[in-house]
């Protein structure tokens, strides 16, 4: 491939005339690298190919023969076709990669078709985000860039020459901070465990603990409670844990579609985060449950919670990621075991495919199914679900302080509110782009840590809007389907609202 692209720039650089320093110059690059890309002794980037082809006047596809690719930084493109003012091209992008491209003299019109997973496409201030079977188009002539969200994606790239319209850019601005709604449930306080009372007593009133503050649940509850009080405080837990070793592989669907190393350190951040321990253990305690297993553990923060309330607890854990099985401070188990008594998922119930066929065949009869996960509200439709998808998750955004990206996403809500559910996503593909390039750079480290939070939480949301690993539902719908399969609602709680039917639950099923 390098001989043949390098021999062709050659020949086009012959025929217009220009000396091999005068094309070095119009790029921006050494005589000498120039041309060693034309002997074919090195194998030139996406980037210098196209600004060789600018340079040149020339198409991209002009420089490569189709079936032949150039990658660069997670990014491969294949040309597959080419002609009558028109180049198709398949692209590949890994997990987490962007490619940004500078503009293209002729400002080609460019048809993006996802194939396989999520991106966010189109120039820099005005991009689209598109998934598997949806189209973007776009003009050329700006710089403009191509990005995943989530796993690893494939496109088809049509390129139509000729043609010089600009885009077009929009944006939506209502920065009106939406009405609280929804409302909470209580617990009550009438226990006799003296540490569970409390979380109890300081989860029932929302206000920093004064007490225990050495353990994980009262630290991350201190932290959070002072956030939502206008004071964005960080936990020890996300200090601390920014000290472990990034995983190198990403083995199971969780680890393709998220930075599990960021989610390790950040997620502590989510609002209600630490309170689904609370609800959970006064559950176990009330029914007198002495040993549980726990479904997709990832960090084990909640099952560290539920060990400080309930010292006597018998703890394991069902875990398929290699990088949380190691970080595990509780058995790990494969499967969980046939027959057991109590099981509890901690934000698993909607990753997991089958989740509530597989709890049904492993739990015994008369046994204890405890969910704490996030349930969108209800919805009659694919519009209303991604509506649904979208103004759940911009609620835990939006309640904590931070002014950066605010004006964004109360754009965002506001939209998905009105039904305008496509401008949402698209003010939201050019904001997690925005929060990705922010947390390049320098930065308040405070700041710099809910952002990456904010990351997370938006990584969810547009792939939860393309029902991608994301498959979030309706309190209504899940307690439904579980009752189909013999699982019937026992205990029903709020944990923290994110709208009149959405939030954090915690809902307790009986096998019957």
């Amino acid at each position: 491939m390098e001989v043949a692209v390098g021999k062709r720039i050659a020949e086009l650089r012959e025929k217009r005339g220009l000396t091999l320093s005068q094309l070095a110059k119009l790029v921006g690059m050494s005589k000498s690298a120039l041309w060693a890309v034309e002997q074919g002794r090195v194998s030139p980037t996406i980037s210098t190919l196209w600004k060789i082809a600018n340079a040149l006047g020339v198409t991209f596809g002009e420089l490569v023969e189709p079936s032949l690719f150039v990658a660069e930084n997670g990014v491969d493109v294949r040309l597959i076709e080419r002609r009558n003012g028109k180049e198709v091209y398949i692209m590949r992008l890994g997990a987490g990669a962007v490619r940004y491209a500078e503009p293209h003299e002729n400002s080609p019109l460019e048809v993006v078709h996802v194939i396989e997973g999520a991106m966010i496409v189109g120039p820099l201030d005005a991009p689209k985000y598109i998934w598997e079977g949806e189209t973007a188009k776009f003009y050329g002539g700006e710089p403009h860039f191509y990005m995943t969200v989530g796993g690893g994606a494939v496109a088809v790239v049509s390129m139509f020459y000729r043609s010089q319209i600009r885009s077009v850019k929009r944006w939506y601005l209502n920065a009106m901070p939406p009405a609280p709604e929804g409302v909470r449930d209580l617990l009550e306080p009438n226990v006799d465990d003296e540490v569970l009372a409390y979380a109890i007593s300081v989860v029932n009133k929302r206000q920093p603990p004064e007490r225990y503050l050495d353990l994980l649940l009262f630290d991350v509850l201190s932290a959070e409670y002072n956030t939502l009080a206008g004071r964005p405080t960080l936990p020890k837990a996300v200090v601390e844990a920014r000290s472990a070793s990034p995983p190198h592989v990403r083995a199971t669907s969780f680890e393709q579609n998220f930075d599990v190393y960021e989610y390790f350190i950040y997620e502590p951040l989510h609002p209600g985060y630490a309170e689904q321990a609370v609800y959970v253990a006064y559950e176990l305690y009330r029914r007198g449950v002495a040993e549980i297993v726990s479904v997709a553990c990832s960090p084990a923060y909640h099952e560290k919670m539920l060990a400080e309330l309930l010292p006597g607890m018998k703890i394991s854990c069902v875990e398929s990621s290699p990088f949380f099985r190691k970080l595990s401070p509780f058995p790990v188990l494969d499967d969980v075991p046939a027959g057991a008594s109590a099981v509890v998922s901690f934000g698993a119930s909607h990753h997991i495919d089958n989740f509530l066929k597989w709890m049904s065949s492993r739990i015994r009869a008369g046994g204890l199914l405890i969910v704490a996960g996030e349930f969108i509200a209800d919805y009659d439709s694919e519009l209303e679900r991604r509506r649904n998808v979208i103004t759940h998750h911009l609620r835990y955004l939006l309640d904590i302080p931070l002014n950066k990206f605010r004006v964004e996403l109360l754009s965002a809500h506001h939209a998905a509110r009105e039904g305008r559910v496509r401008l949402a996503l698209d003010i939201l593909a050019k904001t997690y782009h925005d929060i990705s390039k922010e947390l390049g750079g320098g930065g308040d480290d405070v700041e710099k840590a809910f952002l990456h939070f904010y990351r997370l939480e938006l990584t969810s949301l547009l792939l939860g809007a393309a029902y991608i690993e994301e498959r979030k539902t309706s309190v209504e719908k899940f307690v439904g389907a579980a009752s189909a399969f013999g699982l019937k609602l026992m205990a029903q709680y709020r944990v923290y609202p994110t709208g009149r039917e959405s939030g954090t639950y915690v809902l307790v099923f009986r096998k019957l």
